[in-house]
C-alpha cells in the first residue's frame, strides 16, 4: 500500500511506523508489516502475510510512542484489500521498485491536479463572459437612467468590475497552476523512462 502525505510534518527524530490488524478492535490479529519512507512525502506499507479471504485490513500509523499507548485501535483506518497483489516473494521491494511506484503515483497526482485546474479555467472563462455581457448591459442602461437609478447602476457596474477582476485573477492563478503541475508531471514521467 502506498501513502502520500500532503502536508508532511513528521518529525524525523520520531519516525512513524504502522500497526496492521485484521479487525479494528484490539482482539484482531496483528500482521507483520514494514513501513518504508520512499521520499519526503511518500510511504509504502508492505504487509508480509494476509490471511486468505481477508477483505480489509485496519491500519494505525503513528510514532512508536503513539501506537504503544496513545492511539486507540478502534480509531484505525479500514483499507479495502480487494485488489491486493498476492506475491510469493518474501523480500520487501527494493528501492528502485519503490521509487518507480512513487513516480507513477506522482504522475497520476499531478494529472488529477491539471484536470481540476483546467476545469477552474473553464468555469472562470464562463463567468468572465457572463460578467462582460452584464457589464455591457449595465453601461448601456446608464444613458437612459436618471437620479437614484443611475447611482444604483453605477454601484452595480463597480460590483461587476470587482467580480470580473476576481474571476480574471482566479483564471490567471489556475493557468499558472496548470503550468507548474505540467512541468512537475513531466519531470516524474521522465523518471519512469
Amino acid at each position: 500500500m502506498n501513502f502520500y502525505v500532503k502536508d508532511n510534518q513528521i518529525n524525523p527524530l520520531e519516525p512513524i511506523t504502522a500497526n496492521v490488524r485484521t479487525r479494528s478492535s484490539g482482539n484482531g490479529q496483528e500482521l507483520p508489516s514494514k513501513l518504508m519512507q520512499v521520499s519526503e512525502d511518500f510511504y509504502t506499507l508492505v504487509v508480509k502475510k494476509v490471511p486468505d479471504k481477508q477483505s480489509s485490513l485496519f491500519i494505525n500509523i503513528g510514532t512508536k510512542k503513539q501506537l504503544n499507548g496513545g492511539i486507540s485501535t478502534s480509531s484505525s483506518q479500514p483499507i479495502s484489500i480487494v485488489n491486493a497483489v498476492n506475491s510469493h516473494e518474501t523480500s520487501t521491494p527494493n528501492d528502485r521498485v519503490l521509487a518507480r511506484e512513487y513516480f507513477k503515483y506522482m504522475v497520476h497526482f499531478y494529472g488529477k491536479h491539471i484536470t481540476v485546474y483546467r476545469q477552474k479555467v473553464k468555469v472562470a472563462d464562463k463567468n468572465i463572459a457572463t460578467l462582460m455581457a452584464t457589464l455591457r448591459k449595465q453601461k448601456a442602461s446608464l444613458s437612459v437612467q436618471t437620479g437614484s437609478q443611475k447611482a444604483a447602476t453605477k454601484q452595480k457596474i463597480s460590483d461587476t468590475k470587482s467580480s470580473l477582476k476576481a474571476q480574471q485573477t482566479a483564471r490567471k492563478n489556475a493557468k499558472a497552476s496548470i503550468k507548474t503541475a505540467t512541468i512537475a508531471r513531466r519531470k516524474y514521467q521522465k523518471q519512469l523512462q
